[in-house]
């Protein structure tokens, strides 16, 4: 074989190898298929796939958009997803006691001070009436999930202590947010419990007030967290990488809130994902909590527990030690701190 040839041959046989180790290298990436709601809590995931900290961690994640509580959970435990965001309220200890198999293993939504992404609206007319907790009695209150075990009604309930006030002091009311805001708007209700962008809507049109944020009535509290179902425990190096691009998306998310600079980087990668599309609205709006080490609020949600059980939204109590798991966070944590 002639020189020249000889030359191109080789050349060729190194290109196809590379190819071959390409389409290997490619195929290796692990697959994770997450739930989200399309909410700006789901920020950490939107993150993790668009800055692509999950691929630095071979992972090939494609995020599936569910509506509901019951059915993220129907995925996940049946391993048509992997993870997940979901509210940890008293629907979800209750499917732990119907022997469902999952793990929460990280936050992603609670009302860090500053971070009061729900609030109580009073409608305007009536600001100067409703001032204090006490003044609630006897007034219509609207709420999604009442009666349902979700977090808020945690929320609520500790306010109406605060007053020496019970659950049937106030008419309380189930309502979509977006049915609230009619409610108000309509004057069929007198307090409304809603979430952002929507609180800073209907202050700025003038049909309620902003009266008192969760982030000073519960600090903390706890609703929103990922979850890992039996697809991803399974699988513990996947489940560690996953969370360490999950984190490292949490931190950017925190610094990009503090930083002018990254904010419009965030606000990008949220309008194009979430439910929320006009950027103009994030100029006002209050943003989630989201901690940056995916710290877990674990005694506030036994503390959430105990209330729900008293009042009759679980029938008994279950142990958080049997369904929370922080050894990932911890793991991920490490790993990060170590590469700064």
């Amino acid at each position: 074989m002639k020189p020249q040839i000889l030359k191109r041959w080789i050349g060729g046989a190194v290109m196809a190898l590379c190819g071959a180790f390409g389409a290997t290298a490619a195929s290796a990436a692990d697959s994770v298929r997450v739930g989200a709601y399309a909410s700006i809590s789901d920020a950490p995931l939107y993150i993790g796939v668009d800055k692509g900290y999950f691929k630095e961690q071979g992972l090939d994640v494609e995020i599936v958009q569910v509506d509901s509580g019951p059915t993220m959970m129907t995925q996940l435990v049946s391993g048509n997803l992997d993870a997940s965001g979901g509210s940890p309220g008293a629907g979800v200890y209750n499917a732990v006691r119907q022997g469902i198999s999952f793990k929460i293993v990280a936050d992603k939504g609670s009302s860090l001070p500053g971070h009061g992404y729900f609030a109580f609206v009073v409608r305007s007319d009536l600001a100067d009436q409703i001032k204090t907790p006490a003044d609630l009695r006897g007034r219509v209150l609207a709420v999604t999930g009442y009666k349902r075990g979700a977090s808020s009604e945690v929320t609520i309930g500790k306010l109406l202590s605060s007053a020496g006030l019970k659950e049937n002091d106030v008419k309380q009311t189930n309502m979509s947010f977006g049915d609230i805001v009619a409610a108000l708007g309509a004057k069929k209700v007198e307090v409304g419990v809603l979430i952002e962008p929507l609180v800073s809507q209907v202050a700025a049109k003038g049909i309620a007030t902003i009266w008192k944020r969760v982030d000073d009535i519960y600090p903390s509290q706890q609703y929103g967290a990922l979850m890992y179902g039996p697809g991803i425990i399974k699988r513990p190096d996947v489940a560690h990488r996953f969370m360490v691009a999950y984190l490292k998306a949490a931190r950017f998310y925190n610094q990009a809130l503090a930083n002018p600079s990254m904010r419009g980087e965030l606000v990008s990668i949220l309008t194009r994902n979430t439910s929320v599309k006009d950027p103009t609205v994030y100029t006002t709006m209050v943003f989630p909590g989201i901690h940056p080490d995916g710290t877990l609020n674990t005694a506030g949600m036994e503390e959430d527990v105990n209330w729900w059980v008293a009042n009759g939204r679980m029938k008994e109590k279950v142990q958080l030690k049997d369904i929370v798991d922080t050894s990932y966070i911890e793991r991920a944590k490490k790993q990060l701190d170590a590469a700064r």
